[in-house]
């Protein structure tokens, strides 16, 4: 009795839809083993390696160098145990025919449409549902990018309009110094929302992003209806400047591999993958002055430079703050109104390490914010 195992394309990040086949690290006849690296993947974003998803011989490989296919395709074949090459043909030709036929009646998924608009000569990305009621704008924070919302918008795509946009000098949008501070950004959020047309959004945003949330809120508050502040800049003094500093301006595995796990109260959530994205991102031309200058931005002397506790009282606000988060203590909220907090069993990424609690509320805020 014999076993066939499928080699597919990865989808690595909530964007990816495709990706470039390189170089096999195998050749057909080879043995196997489950974790071995066999092949180099290329996306629009990395480059990576695909382990072996199990053990046995390289039977065929399917896909070859420079090839462009799409997530879940067929690679190559994989058996263990007495397969003989009619059935290895008849799996490929199933395989390819369940391909065509999902490729044929594939929609895009709310969160793979991707667009652009052009801000200050920037291009500007985003995610967008494009459809649904009481539209959320998710914001990222410092050196982050909308896809660390990948466990958010799914969730919340079938019940509201979701958009997530890259600031400039982050993910696919634009890199520009000039205009890499919250101030900047707030205004580019604003645009974003005239663009649309959009008559009045919630805004949800991570750490930068919730000061970012703050201060198009209190800039243009007739178009804001209410904000989800995720361990937020912008309330209260403390920040961890070194974590700050010390992203800003990493350059290796080994900088980020010491920084990154700051941001969790479970380790382990950080993986080699994260590292490699983050590291070719921090590598981009620009990046690095951008950063610097952004993080200027952020604090001074070891101090927040803005806090606009006021801003909540003006418009519905919920915070949530991981207990153990150490980048923006939790303690910065100690001053405001208890009701409004709910405090998590984690870091300075809630909506990552607990998504299922965060994507809840915002899925009730709907009819709250209607209100």
């Amino acid at each position: 009795m014999g076993e066939i195992i499928k080699i597919s394309m990865p989808k690595w990040g909530l964007s990816m839809v495709q990706g470039t086949v390189g170089n096999w690290l195998a050749d057909e006849g080879d043995r196997l083993e489950k974790g071995q690296e066999i092949v180099e993947i290329e996306t629009d974003k990395i480059s990576n390696v695909l382990e072996s998803p199990g053990d046995g011989v390289l039977k065929r490989i399917v896909a070859h160098s420079g090839e462009i296919i799409p997530v879940a395709s067929l690679l190559g074949v994989i058996s263990e145990g007495e397969i003989n090459d009619e059935e290895i043909n008849s799996f490929i030709l199933k395989e390819n025919a369940d391909a065509q036929a999902a490729a044929a009646s594939e929609t895009p998924a709310p969160l793979s449409i991707s667009r652009n608009f052009e801000w200050e000569g920037l291009k500007i990305r985003y995610l967008d549902s494009d459809e649904g009621i009481n539209p959320l704008i998710c914001l990222h924070g410092f050196g982050g990018d909308k896809n660390n919302w990948q466990f958010n918008l799914s969730a919340l795509a079938p019940y509201r309009r979701v958009l997530a946009p890259d600031f400039p000098s982050h993910g696919d949008s634009t890199i520009s110094v000039k205009h890499s501070s919250p101030a900047n950004y707030a205004m580019m959020i604003s645009a974003l929302i005239d663009h649309l047309e959009l008559d009045k959004v919630d805004l949800a945003g991570h750490s930068m992003g919730g000061l970012v949330a703050l201060l198009t809120a209190r800039d243009n508050p007739k178009r804001v209806k209410a904000l989800t502040l995720i361990a937020p800049a912008g309330i209260g003094s403390e920040i961890n400047a070194l974590y700050v500093d010390g992203f800003a301006t990493a350059n290796s595995r080994n900088d980020l591999k010491n920084l990154v796990p700051k941001l969790f109260a479970n380790k382990e959530m950080v993986t080699r993958q994260m590292i490699a994205d983050l590291l070719k991102y921090k590598r981009l031309d620009g990046v690095e002055n951008a950063l610097v200058q952004l993080a200027a931005e952020l604090h001074t002397r070891g101090k927040q430079i803005e806090d606009l506790s006021n801003v909540i009282r003006n418009v519905p606000t919920k915070i949530f703050w991981g207990k153990a988060d150490e980048i923006l203590p939790v303690s910065n909220c100690n001053h405001l109104d208890s009701t409004n907090i709910e405090y998590l069993e984690c870091g300075h990424q809630p909506h990552i390490e607990v998504a299922d609690e965060l994507n809840k509320y915002l899925e009730r805020s709907i009819d709250l914010s209607r209100a």
